[in-house]
């Protein structure tokens, strides 16, 4: 369009030069000198026309040059992974690559000179995503410093695309905005595996410390049941003879009672259980349980509730490990509500065939850092806990090859997931 503008302007300029000239030579010039001024007003136009062609050739390079710098740039920024996007210093976009084009569905709109606000009339899917970073340019603004933040992108799919965005702020001398630099990077895969590494050190860390717990039950707990049986025998004796301090003797026999559950649990962890699955009905364990602990309930003042599947589910189990995973956890909620309080327990089949337990009580909740260590040998936020209820919990869940999560807030209540397969892999099932 220029090249146009400059041709006409030139043929403009040529007839004005022309007509104008031989105007003014034959009508205000002697005759004697018409003829010398047409030749140098001749010269005059071939220097003139020289001169503006020699302008266009040298700037048809420049333009070929400047394309040809355009199109490495765009051939560069197109190849790369990244989002990459230029705005201005009116927040509106000036190039994109084809990474960001697609990543916002914009592939097919003239993007150039409007703002994120506006691109969002194009793209409903990515609306909010593209409002948010209008947002985040002006922080960015602001600051007036390169920053680097986290963005997250959800894709029509429902799949949440996290992205490490760094954001460089131009200016121009006097302080005002020239222009904004944009690369993002999609590091979803990056916190994915990041998040399994943890899971994995978090597992090591926990089966180690498990592997010590079992290492040092193994050598105390059978050197303690031994004394302890003949304390609880001859406590019982004295209890019999000595009418007087029946209370104390009471307290010595619950004490020892406790000294040797926690051993039971000690032992429990210290050698490997042989498992014997066998085909269960998953209903009528978990309601023997909850029979079990409703007078223990009523004593805390607490009510249990169950809301369970009326089709007859069976999984394939070890009973007995069950029905202490079940009594561990439920008493724990019994434990922590206050008194006129509620627990909640629920069941149901999910589309991959498991079998989902929810156990749910609205008591005094565990703070995040206490949830973060729940399951830990001897970690307990009870007065006279070992934690090892829990542990022992986590160690039944984890032979079933079930998951078993924790929901809590402080004051609020704590909520446990425990989700065990209908079918063991690789394992064989009892008859």
């Amino acid at each position: 369009m220029q090249k146009k503008k400059l041709i006409l302007l030139f043929i403009i300029t040529s007839f004005i030069w022309i007509f104008g000239s031989n105007f003014l030579i034959y009508h205000y010039l002697p005759d004697s000198y018409s003829e010398a001024a047409a030749r140098i007003k001749e010269a005059i136009y071939v220097i003139i026309t020289g001169g503006f062609f020699y302008f266009l050739i040298s700037k048809s390079k420049e333009l070929n040059a400047s394309k040809e710098d355009q199109q490495r740039l765009s051939t560069l920024i197109n190849s790369m992974v990244d989002f990459v996007n230029f705005k201005d210093g009116e927040g509106r976009w000036i190039e994109a690559n084809n990474f960001g084009l697609q990543l916002f569905q914009l592939e097919n709109v003239d993007y150039r000179g409007k703002t994120d606000s506006e691109l969002a009339e194009y793209s409903q899917n990515y609306a909010d995503a593209l409002r948010y970073c209008e947002t985040s340019d002006e922080t960015t603004w602001e600051n007036r410093e390169i920053t680097r933040v986290e963005e997250q992108i959800v894709t029509p799919e429902g799949i949440t695309k996290i992205f490490d965005t760094i954001k460089v702020p131009l200016f121009h001398a006097d302080g005002s905005r020239k222009g904004l630099v944009i690369i993002g990077r999609d590091i979803t895969e990056r916190k994915a595996m990041i998040k399994e590494l943890k899971e994995r050190e978090e597992r090591l860390r926990r089966t180690e410390k498990l592997s010590v717990v079992g290492e040092l039950s193994a050598s105390v707990a059978h050197e303690i049941r031994n004394p302890l049986t003949s304390l609880k025998g001859f406590v019982q004796i004295l209890k019999v003879e000595d009418q007087k301090h029946q209370y104390y003797y009471q307290i010595m026999l619950d004490e020892l009672d406790r000294i040797n559950h926690i051993v039971g649990e000690l032992l429990l962890l210290a050698k490997p259980q042989h498992v014997k699955f066998s085909k269960t009905w998953i209903q009528k364990l978990l309601h023997d349980v909850i029979s079990l602990l409703r007078t223990e309930a009523s004593l805390y003042n607490v009510q249990i509730e169950s809301v369970l599947p009326e089709e007859n589910l069976f999984i394939e189990c070890e009973p007995n490990e069950l029905k202490q995973l079940f009594i561990n956890i439920i008493k724990n909620a019994i434990e922590a509500s206050t008194n006129g309080g509620k627990v909640s327990i629920s069941m149901k089949k999910t589309d991959d065939d498991q079998i989902l337990i929810i156990i749910q009580d609205n008591g005094c909740g565990i703070s995040k850092e206490r949830l973060q260590k729940i399951g830990e040998p001897f970690y307990s936020s009870k007065e006279k806990g070992t934690g090892l209820g829990l542990t022992v919990s986590f160690k039944i869940v984890e032979s079933h090859q079930g998951t078993i999560t924790f929901e809590s807030q402080k004051n609020k209540g704590t909520t446990v997931y425990i989700k065990l397969p209908m079918l063991q892999k690789n394992l064989k099932t009892a008859k």
